[in-house]
Order: structure tokens, then sequence, then C-alpha cells
């Protein structure tokens, strides 16, 4: 083969790869539902980590060949044919066939999250290959004078490839992790999260005036010199002026109300202003009540790890489809990290609402919060058969303690869970 039929073909291979790419990044980007038309199909796990294996072995050899002299468009070609052909049809069914109701919400976000990091890693790797390509037709024979650069693509190439492989590595962990795997992982990252926010709050001083956090310093000291000589020349200037004429610096009112220079207190109507901000004592209060509530979620964790994450099957690359679990169990296991996601999003909001010192803001995240709760533990309070367990007997007290701190009865929890059912699935 020729060395021109051989660029040909690596130019050929290039495009082939970069449209399917492109293809695969334009159904990742868009938010329609899986739908496959696959009859009895492969264990999605299983097809991920085949296929993610085989990439990563490609992707290495083709850094290789790209790092080591001579550059051989053949082969390179070769290596691109083989990702083109192998790699990248088995993760697109990967996605068709991993779908919320196969696999469960979570599992398919994650696989869903990770392809979308690997083709725009393996994108930037195409665009390296490309970039190499022509630097070699420039340059058959590599002068002094060009091995400068050819070292900084040497360089890219390799730090490319390390994020190729980073990715790979992260949706081979997802494949052998499993579904249950994987959203015990998740649940502790929500957990970990609501606990900093707990760490943060209890940290928090009501008391503390927000204006301070400013830096005053930031400016030069030769600017805050000239300012303060001009506001005391200000200021000796509004003195003679008092003197000469004791009505300046006092305000007028329409109505003829003499109002005191330094009553800024007062409003138009020459009565005292309201302030919006609640008294201390009452954010001191509340910041309690918050910290009980999200202690109590934070409680929540690892109990459901324990007697619900951890009791789902552990269906694993390893097993065959029929393992799967059912329709409906799927749904419920999904229900329950979706609200353990909410509950970290809620925890947010409802510290946000605190922090800006809006009580009824906070009144009602606390209240939605807590029907969240009620309504997650109510959704997986029995077992995988439906039977009473240690988590049941224990979920009622829980219920009990959350309407405690809320200051609901339980028929109110109920009327407003209803109310709100829906809202945190959405």
């Amino acid at each position: 083969m020729s060395s021109v039929s051989s660029s040909t073909v690596l130019s050929t291979s290039l495009e082939t790869l970069k449209g399917l790419l492109n293809s695969f990044s334009d159904q990742l980007s868009s938010y329609a539902r899986n739908k496959t038309s696959i009859s009895n199909p492969p264990n999605a796990l299983a097809l991920l980590h085949d296929s993610i294996s085989i990439l990563r072995a490609q992707v290495t050899k083709l850094s290789l060949l790209l790092l080591n002299k001579p550059f051989t468009p053949s082969a390179i070609a070769s290596v691109l044919t083989s990702i083109s052909g192998e790699c990248l049809p088995g993760l697109m069914t990967v996605y068709e066939i991993c779908s919320p109701d196969t696999y469960g919400k979570v599992m398919q976000t994650e696989v869903r999250s990770q392809l979308r990091d690997l083709v725009s890693a393996v994108r930037n790797l195409v665009d390296q290959t490309e970039s190499m390509a022509d630097f070699a037709n420039m340059n058959a024979q590599v002068s002094p004078e060009g091995s400068k650069d050819l070292v900084g693509r040497r360089e890219e190439i390799l730090q490319v490839t390390g994020q190729v492989w980073s990715v790979c590595d992260r949706m081979l962990a997802t494949a052998r992790l499993g579904i249950v795997g994987v959203a015990m992982d998740k649940a502790k990252e929500w957990e970990a999260l609501i606990k900093d926010a707990i760490e943060e709050l209890e940290e928090w001083d009501p008391d503390a005036d927000d204006d301070f956090d400013m830096d005053l310093d930031s400016e030069p000291e030769e600017k805050n010199s000239k300012e303060r000589v001009s506001g005391s020349a200000v200021k000796d200037e509004q003195q003679h002026q008092v003197n000469d004429n004791p009505t300046v610096g006092i305000k007028h009112q329409s109505n003829g109300t003499v109002l005191d220079k330094d009553d800024t207190n007062l409003s138009s109507t020459g009565q005292p202003q309201s302030t919006d901000t609640p008294p201390t004592t009452e954010i001191h209060s509340l910041k309690s009540k918050v910290l009980k509530l999200l202690k109590l979620i934070k409680m929540l964790f690892p109990a459901l790890r324990k007697r619900r994450i951890s009791t789902y099957p552990p269906f694993t690359r390893l097993d065959t489809t029929s393992s799967l679990p059912p329709g409906h169990r799927i749904e419920q296991f999904s229900d329950m990290l979706a609200f353990c996601e909410d509950f970290s999003t809620a925890t947010d909001e409802l510290a946000g609402a605190l922090y800006d010192r809006t009580p009824d803001l906070v009144q009602a995240k606390m209240e939605l919060m807590i029907a969240m709760a009620c309504r997650c533990v109510d959704r997986v309070k029995k077992g995988s058969n439906e039977e009473e367990d240690e988590f049941t007997e224990w979920s009622g007290k829980w219920i009990a303690r959350a309407n405690e701190i809320g200051g609901m009865t339980p028929e109110e929890e109920s009327k407003l869970s209803q109310r709100c059912k829906g809202l945190s699935l959405g």
C-alpha cells in the first residue's frame, strides 16, 4: 500500500469515526426516553464492560502508534476502524437497552453521564490524531527545528489518552458495581452533602452582621487615604454650612412636617419604619429546628442503605437478564433513590432560606421536606416480599419524630403529603 493511499485510508477512517461520535453525542444530548427495538437484549452491564475493555485497549494501541516513529497511517487507520466498528456500536447499544424501566433511573443516568464524558474524551483524542497526521505529512523527516513542536504534540497525546483511560476506568467500575453498588455510592454522596450543610449551618451565627462579609481592605491604601481626606473635607464644609444655616440637613415633607437630619428610621409619613428582618431570637429558634430535621434526614440514609438498598437484587455484569427484578420493584427502588437525591437539593434550599432570614419560607420548606421524607419511608416501609421487618417498626417512630419537629399532627402531615405528591419526583 502506497503512502498516499495509506493517508487517504487514514483520512477516511478519521471522518467516519468523527461522524459516529457526533451522532452518538446528539443521542446522548437528547432527553428522549430510551427506546429499544432489540428483542431479548443482552445484559447492558456486561456489554458495557466488554465494549469499554476493548476501547481502552485500542486507545492504548493508538497512543503508542502516535507517540513512536515511524508514523504509520495504515496501522492507525486499522485501530480507528476497530473503534468505529466494534466499540462505539456496542456502547450505543448499551445506551439503548439501559433504560430506567429495566435498570433503574440512577444506573441509566450514571451510564449516560459517563458515555457523554467518554465521547468528549475520545473526540479530543481523534482531534490529536488528525493533527498528528497533518504534522507527519508536512514533516516526513522531522528536522531539529521541528522536534520541539513534536514534543509538545506528544505531551498533548499523553494528556488526552489519560483522559480516555480515566473515563474508561470509571465505566468499568460501574459495570462491576452493578445496580446496588452504584446506588450505594450515590446514596453516600447525597448523605455527605447533607452532612456538609449541617456542619456549615452549625457554624453559622445569626447574630453576625452579613454586611461585614465584604473585604473592605481590597482597595489600594493610597485610594483609601485619599477618600479619608476627601471625606474629612466634606464633613468640615457641611459643618460650616450648618453653623451658618441651622436648617441645612433637616428634611421637610410636603405637609410641613420637619424631620431631624439624623432621624433615618422614620418613614415618609413620619412614623417609625418597619423592617422585614425578623428578630434574631426567631432565627435562632428556626436554626435549631432546621438542624434537628436535617440530622433526622441524615439518620435515614444509613437505615435505607442497610435495610433497603443492600437487600435489593445485586444485578451485575455477571448475571443474566432473567435475574433483573420485576418492573414494580425497579420503580420502587428508583423512587426511593430519587427521594434521597431530592433531600440533598431540598437541604440546600432550606439552608438558603434560613440564611436569607425568611421564616415563612423556612417553615414551608421544612414542611415540604418532612412530607417528602414521610412519602419516601412509606414507599419502602415493607420488605421486598411486602413483609414487615425491623425497618417497618423503626420507620413509624422516625415519621412520628419528623412530625414532632415540624409541629404537624399525623393528619396534617398526611394532607400535606397528598398535596405535595409528585413534586419531589418531577
